[in-house]
């Protein structure tokens, strides 16, 4: 009975698969989703019923290697697969369908191209710095020439995505180790860094395992954090800027990366509108970047939190998942 009242109650169409991948059970949004019934789907391919083959193949590496796949897409779904156990045997996978959320650029064009602009400025940015540290140290520096490469590749990236229906919340997962996406994202401008005379402080957590993430999206929203905390601190008498990571308590196999400046701070009208596309107090912001920060952290099983006091600084805290599974991280 657990197991129909966790059908009935999940707010998402979810089928349960054996391992030949047939279906085994359905909750009813599942069969609203397709307009079948439970009677017509059983002992079918997942993969057959929606014509998909490629449905099967994902069901398949699931069970076969025991792995959670995160936000496959399919159609409009972001569909999840995951190792389905019953009294610790394993049964088959459970397949979960989330509608994937409307991308606010594809309605209007001058919102995306707004979007565009501020997303390609800030690796320009990277490598301007980059340029003007050349030119004052007047020597070659191999590090300063991976930074310009490195964020022009991004920019290649970036335009690319484009072209192939450019989706903020559609992450691309691999490995990673979470301080070097960081460490890249604050060093973009160390330029700017050194003009602020910011003291930038790392309270890094040397114990975190590698977790499944997408490194250019989430570069990109380190990258929009540290760019406003480092806007907020231009008028501050104190500029200092800490990053700090570890293992969240809640929610549980989740790690924490937290961004804390001395800058000038939010009231509460602001706070409410932070996430909210076009809304900006800066004279020449385009109220972009914090919604792509948020996106980009939706994309992931994500969520971020912000405290911020006017006058006292702001902290911000992104929760990343780590997938694990069986006590353990699927990247160890």
């Amino acid at each position: 009975m657990e197991l129909e009242d966790l059908l009935f109650s999940h707010p998402f169409p979810l089928v349960i698969v054996n391992r030949r991948g047939e279906v085994e059970k359905v909750n009813q949004k599942f069969e609203l989703f397709l307009n079948r019934s439970e009677k017509f789907l059983k002992g079918k391919r997942l993969g057959q019923i929606l014509s998909a083959p490629e449905i099967d193949r994902q069901v398949e590496r699931s069970f076969k290697d025991e792995m959670e796949i995160i936000g496959y897409r399919f159609r409009e779904s972001f569909v999840h697969f995951s190792p389905f156990f019953s009294s610790s045997v394993k049964k088959g996978v459970l397949v979960i369908f989330e509608p994937a959320p409307e991308n606010p650029f594809s309605g209007d064009f001058l919102l995306f191209l707004k979007g565009l602009s501020h997303e390609v400025r800030n690796p320009l940015g990277g490598i301007k710095g980059a340029a003007r540290l050349f030119k004052e140290l007047k020597v070659y520096d191999e590090e300063l020439v991976d930074v310009i490469i490195s964020e022009v590749e991004r920019i290649e990236r970036l335009l690319n995505d484009i072209t192939g229906s450019y989706d903020f919340s559609k992450p691309s997962f691999r490995c990673e180790n979470i301080h070097k996406i960081i460490q890249k994202a604050v060093n973009l401008f160390s330029h700017k860094i050194s003009l602020l005379k910011v003291n930038v402080n790392y309270l890094f957590d040397p114990s975190l395992p590698e977790i499944p993430v997408d490194p250019d999206r989430l570069t990109q929203a380190f990258v929009n954090i540290v760019k406003n905390a480092l806007e907020a601190m231009e008028e501050s008498a104190v500029r200092e800027l800490t990053v700090e990571t570890g293992y969240a308590i809640r929610p549980a196999d989740f790690i924490f990366v937290k961004f804390r400046d001395s800058g000038r701070g939010m009231d509460e009208e602001e706070l409410k509108n932070l996430f909210l596309p076009f809304f900006t107090t800066k004279e020449r912001g385009t109220g972009i970047g914090s919604f792509i920060v948020r996106e980009i952290v939706k994309g992931h099983g994500g969520e971020i939190k912000v405290k911020s006091e006017k006058g006292k600084g702001t902290e911000i805290t992104v929760l990343i998942p780590m997938k694990r599974r069986d006590g353990k991280n699927p990247c160890g």
